[in-house]
């Protein structure tokens, strides 16, 4: 008979394919080095992910998943500018906080591995998309690619963090100005 299934073994497996990920790249990371990373032994990797892409496949919804727990306290009622600031916010915090999750999260979206069902927008990224809907709704706009507009604020985001955590003494001025620049843009300000 086998044995169940240990959460804490899963979870040490996808914490440790994010730091090795972070560390070696994905291309660049055996399941060996997981495997010793997470202090299991390689077979035991397999009865959790059948494959490493399996493996990647888990560790970006859990990834997605830890953004949309981010939304605890979302201002569901607030004007679109408010909403889009509290998710701009949430997504810095996170970044800043531990910048190897923005890395990682490029790399799997870049690697052509992931499943199309890991892409159906999460509840932050529905939420933004409302946000997004109601700042540009009222305008002539009407071939707007809302992907587009999330991968515009991916990016913005991304490279505020970046700046923040080059320059963590102009973190205020540059969470603000990276809002500032991405909101004008939508709302045509």
């Amino acid at each position: 008979m086998a044995r169940p299934k240990s959460d804490n073994k899963r979870k040490a497996i996808l914490d440790a394919t994010l730091r090795i990920f972070a560390e070696q790249g994905i291309a660049h990371a055996p399941t060996s080095a997981i495997s010793k990373a997470a202090g299991v032994a390689e077979g035991s990797l397999f009865t959790y992910f059948k494959t490493k892409d399996e493996l990647m496949n888990e560790l970006y919804r859990e990834m997605r998943q830890d953004f949309d727990r981010a939304l605890v306290n979302f201002p569901y009622q607030a004007d679109p500018r408010t909403r889009m600031r509290f998710m701009w916010d949430r997504f810095v915090d996170l970044g800043v906080a531990q910048p190897e999750r923005v890395t990682v999260m490029k790399q799997l979206r870049a690697s052509g591995h992931l499943l199309k069902e890991n892409e159906t927008p999460g509840m932050m990224i529905l939420e933004l998309l409302n946000a997004i809907r109601d700042a540009i709704g009222w305008r002539e706009f009407n071939d707007v690619s809302l992907e587009f507009m999330i991968l515009l604020l991916r990016a913005q985001a991304e490279a505020t963090i970046e700046f923040i955590l080059a320059h963590p003494e102009q973190e205020a001025h540059g969470r603000e100005l990276g809002f500032t620049l991405i909101w004008r843009g939508m709302a045509g300000q």
